[in-house]
């Protein structure tokens, strides 16, 4: 990296003693020594320093802004509820926004999803979903309650969503965790080229499901959690083969289909939901990022009927006690309405799915490149595999992939490094000259990785 490009990221740092602010998953080090970017203001598909300097935001805010940043339309509908009514609690009680939002989540949701849980983020959710599951086998008289979830997955950051996650960096330093997780691999072989080689594992991976329950016994286990195309994972897109083995096991087995749209719902795979992509039918569906278009915190586990009516009753041993004091917030709900109904107009998300789909062809012209090992992606979530040695495949290490980080940011192109992958979730509103902007950025960047390392 040039002398121009290391000085243009490292912002002047904060003195130490000074700066109070502890930022999640951040190496506080480096924050401190000179590496700290603070976004002023954002519009549209853009984001802006201290220095006025303009970053294209591939990752949506952590994919939560698929709508951009500054849009009247929804700011205008906070603002009027928050004059009306600046918050109320669904605790006994409700509003009118949370119920609106509740109504409009359960007319869009797939086929049995009809009960909304309102919270404030997708970890809430998670955590929401599991205590949900296990207590409704616990009202039906059940012992199920062990949780069975896929290897280098991602389900937040709260100890039961924890648990359920596949990343042991995560969970390092936190233990022990809860009690009854447990894991499965996740449908993908970096070594599996071809279709059929593909497609065999992960059938392979769907069938250890089934093993994964007899080994537990089918007694104790109350949920299997997905996300249907992993997102912090890489991108992972399993085949609708895949989807139909675990969805027949989990019935056969009475277990709950949860499946985790917090990264994937609201159009980020080119559906409104990712379950409707892969004819999902789940129990629960957990809801979160795009839901408000990254306004206002906002998040839902969403529930059938059935799962509902188990906590219906007159005495309150029976009820769900369970939620947060700004789960369903009147301003996050307002946000919420305002997001889903630009969602669902105009065919944005099918208009988004198919630049996504121009982009990830475009994309994989970066594989003739030395140190890019695999391109993936669906909709509007893509994912680029960097390796250091294109014959051995041996990954990039934390080292390059700091320097990869650096020079995306030094040419305004605002990504996100997971592991030796770079993960791109960018805005709908993208058009054709910021896809430009991206890849031109991104294979000259590449191409010069090999003199760094």
């Amino acid at each position: 990296m040039s002398l121009s490009e290391q000085q243009s990221v490292e912002q002047e740092a904060p003195a130490g003693e000074d700066y109070h602010l502890w930022h999640p998953f951040s190496q506080m080090q480096k924050i401190l020594g000179a590496q700290n970017i603070v976004v002023e203001r954002g519009e549209g598909p853009y984001l802006y320093d201290q220095n006025d300097k303009r970053y294209l935001n591939l990752t949506s805010c952590l994919w939560n802004a698929p709508l951009g940043l500054g849009r009247q339309d929804i700011i205008e509908a906070v603002h009027k509820q928050l004059n009306e009514l600046s918050f109320a609690a669904l605790f006994r009680t409700a509003h009118r926004p949370a119920i609106d939002l509740a109504r409009k989540v359960a007319e869009i949701a797939p086929k049995r999803l009809n009960r909304v849980f309102l919270t404030s983020n997708g970890s809430e959710s998670v955590e929401s979903a599991i205590k949900m599951v296990r207590q409704y086998f616990h009202r039906k008289g059940s012992g199920k309650y062990k949780v069975i979830s896929l290897e280098n997955a991602y389900h937040g950051v709260s100890y039961g969503a924890l648990a359920a996650s596949g990343f042991a960096d995560d969970q390092q330093g936190f233990g022990p965790m809860p009690a009854g997780f447990v894991k499965i691999a996740q449908p993908f072989n970096r070594d599996s080229q071809t279709e059929a080689e593909r497609e065999a594992f992960e059938i392979a991976c769907a069938e250890q499901l089934e093993k994964a329950i007899v080994a537990e016994g089918p007694e104790t286990v109350a949920m299997f959690i997905l996300e249907p195309v992993q997102g912090m994972g890489g991108a992972i897109v399993p085949g609708q083969a895949y989807f139909d083995i675990i969805s027949e096991t989990c019935k056969r087995h009475d277990i709950k289909l949860v499946v985790d749209e917090v990264t994937t719902g609201f159009g980020r795979t080119g559906t409104l939901f990712a379950s409707e992509r892969f004819n999902l039918d789940p129990d629960v569906m957990c809801l979160g990022k795009a839901i408000s278009g990254g306004y206002f915190p906002l998040g839902a586990a969403v529930a059938t009927d059935e799962i509902w009516e188990a906590f219906l009753s007159d005495t309150d041993a029976m009820r769900f006690n369970h939620g947060s004091t700004n789960a369903g917030h009147p301003g996050a709900c307002a946000a919420g309405l305002a997001a889903i109904d630009i969602l669902t107009r105009d065919n944005l998300i099918a208009d988004a799915a198919a630049r996504g789909e121009a982009f990830l062809e475009r994309l994989q012209e970066l594989k003739e490149l030395q140190v890019v090992d695999n391109v993936r992606g669906i909709g509007m979530l893509f994912a680029i595999d960097l390796v250091r040695d294109p014959a051995g495949r041996e990954q990039l290490d934390a080292e390059a992939m700091d320097m990869v980080a650096k020079a995306c940011f030094a040419r305004g192109l605002w990504v996100h490094i997971a592991g030796s992958r770079i993960l791109m979730l960018p805005p709908f509103i993208l058009e054709d000259s910021h896809f430009d902007e991206a890849f031109s950025g991104l294979k000259r960047i590449l191409s010069r990785v090999p003199n760094w390392i």
